[in-house]
């Protein structure tokens, strides 16, 4: 049995022990050896932040970074990584040792106006500063103005025709659009003068208007790509003009396919509706006269729901044959862009 005595001595003992190892604990620490970077890149940037000042609308900028490698090692330039669309890097990926690179911003302006602020991401392997932002700033002057500001906009009906027109201003005085394209074939552009009595104020001495049409065979959906002027003036030498909207169809169909899927017939028929909408306010004697299957077995039935909707009930009874049937129905219509529509029909008998 240990005596009371040693065990206090043993306790002052442990206890002057640990006391002495916190006291040599500090001074150990700060005579410990740190990481050594002696042999790693460093990266220096000449400048963070680059103005170049007013540029023309439509112009690219060409904004470049210099940098320097100030360490003992190759310094690497992972990546770059803009903060907008517009904006597209070039950039020397290795730097030796005492040597410089380069990092080049190129920003189209043909979107903005005004002044505007673009930056991007570098990422480097070196240990101090693995990552760092530059920006490039700038005033983006339209030397050729728009009215109304913006782009084309056009909607119309499948088989009809829209136009979209607009203002082109400028003070400069060798501002005479010479030169339109447009994006595809189905839409076309015309320039004119315009008129000093119909000159739209403080859009400029000089002023041009640019009409858009459809054209009757415009394929329905979305409409868009840029209309490309050659303005003349040497300042902003092309204007690349938006174009937005939307060939609708005159008859909207839902769904416009018909999957019966799996089933087994019973003596109540399995039934699919679908629903057709005109959207030509002009056709208002609208009607679906006619809808037929061609798979036997599958019956049709046509109920106009108001003058502008009508529903094709298509239902299969129990005589049809088993197995996979495939086919379609056809729904004849007054509509003079879509006389016939054809709805694929499927589905598995079991």
């Amino acid at each position: 049995m240990t005596s009371p005595a040693f065990r206090i001595r043993s306790g002052r003992t442990a206890a002057a022990l640990v006391a002495a190892l916190l006291a040599f604990a500090p001074a150990a620490l700060a005579q410990a050896p740190k990481p050594s970077t002696a042999a790693a890149p460093k990266l220096v940037l000449v400048e963070e932040k680059k103005d170049v000042g007013t540029v023309p609308k439509g112009e690219v900028i060409h904004a470049t970074f210099v940098f320097r490698n100030e360490g003992k090692a190759d310094l690497h330039i992972t990546d770059v990584k803009p903060s907008c669309g517009c904006t597209a890097p070039e950039y020397d990926k290795t730097v030796k040792p005492g040597a410089q690179g380069k990092i080049v911003l190129n920003v189209d302006t043909k979107t903005f106006q005004g002044p505007i602020s673009k930056s991007a991401l570098i990422l480097t392997d070196d240990p101090e500063k693995s990552s760092v932002t530059v920006f490039v700033v700038a005033n983006v002057k339209p030397y050729v103005e728009t009215h109304p500001v913006g782009f084309f906009r056009l909607q119309a009906l499948t088989g009809e025709t829209a136009s979209a027109e607009l203002v082109l201003g400028s003070d400069e005085a060798d501002f005479a659009p010479t030169k339109v394209e447009t994006p595809n074939s189905y839409l076309k552009a015309t320039l004119a003068p315009v008129p000093d009595a119909e000159k739209v104020a403080g859009k400029g001495a000089r002023q041009w208007k640019a009409v858009v049409t459809t054209t009757p065979d415009a394929p329905e959906g979305l409409l868009g790509g840029y209309v490309k002027i050659a303005t003349g003036a040497a300042k902003q030498p092309e204007l690349d003009l938006a174009v937005s909207g939307y060939i609708k169809p005159t008859l909207s169909v839902t769904p416009l396919s018909v999957n019966f899927g799996n089933f087994e017939p019973k003596a109540d028929p399995v039934k699919r509706t679908v629903t057709i909408i005109n959207n030509n306010l002009k056709n208002e004697a609208f009607q679906v006269t006619k809808a037929e299957a061609n798979v036997p077995g599958v019956k049709t039935e046509v109920v106009m729901a108001d003058k502008s909707r009508a529903q094709v009930i298509i239902s299969v009874d129990d005589k049809v044959k088993k197995g996979v049937f495939d086919g379609f129905v056809t729904v004849s219509t007054t509509d003079p862009a879509k006389k016939e529509i054809k709805i694929p029909l499927k589905g598995v008998i079991l």
